[in-house]
């Protein structure tokens, strides 16, 4: 009998072993943690989950256009030749749309003759002017259809030994509005504005196709 009483005596919980509503529980955490429980965004990945560029999403830009030269070179508009590459950049996506398509890193090579109205005693007056630039783009609008976007970078533009036309950096700036023809291609519009020393300038007028990987 004895051992039965002491039995049932310690089936019933003690005070301080009863156990709290989970509400009590947790604030008791929070004062002794005030870490623990933080909110965490559903809308943001990990950053790990979000590379700095995804290549995965490469595109590749074929054009040609024309070339308007601003009067210091004292040439006139000329055939021209590009390609571009461009990928996004999901690490910089803002957190309400972690997996669009906003910023974007690009690189591209262009080409056009330059033909300067210059003596004829002059040498060296027609060639090949070549312009590298790399920089970031920034889509406004990529809704299945349509595509535009503004881009901004660093250009190193080599005239070929044209006369009197000296090769260097400078600052460009351009734009491309697209339709959307496929799942994989749009036909896209490029105007872009190379600027060099002394007021110089090359507008650029492409028509291209868009291939997306």
């Amino acid at each position: 009998m004895t051992l039965l009483l002491i039995a049932c005596l310690a089936l019933v919980p003690r005070p301080q072993e009863a156990s709290l509503p989970r509400e009590l529980k947790l604030d008791e955490a929070r004062a002794q943690d005030p870490a623990q429980e933080r909110p965490v965004d559903p809308f943001r990945p990990a950053k790990q989950e979000r590379p700095f560029v995804d290549w995965d999403w490469l595109e590749l830009t074929p054009g040609v256009g024309l070339a308007v030269f601003s009067p210091k070179f004292r040439a006139d508009p000329a055939p021209c030749l590009s390609l571009r590459a461009h990928a996004p950049m999901p690490w910089l996506n803002p957190a309400r749309d972690p997996i669009g398509e906003h910023f974007g890193l690009f690189a591209q090579a262009q080409f056009t003759t330059i033909d300067r109205n210059l003596s004829p005693t002059v040498e060296h007056r027609r060639g090949v002017a070549s312009f590298i630039s790399i920089g970031a783009d920034y889509s406004f609008v990529r809704d299945g259809a349509w595509i535009l976007l503004a881009r901004a970078g660093l250009m190193y533009a080599y005239y070929g030994g044209v006369a009197d036309l000296r090769s260097g950096f400078g600052p460009m700036v351009g734009a491309t509005a697209g339709l959307q023809l496929s799942g994989k291609l749009a036909l896209t519009y490029s105007p872009e504005l190379l600027l060099g020393d002394s007021g110089s300038m090359v507008f650029l007028n492409t028509i291209g196709l868009l291939i997306q990987f």
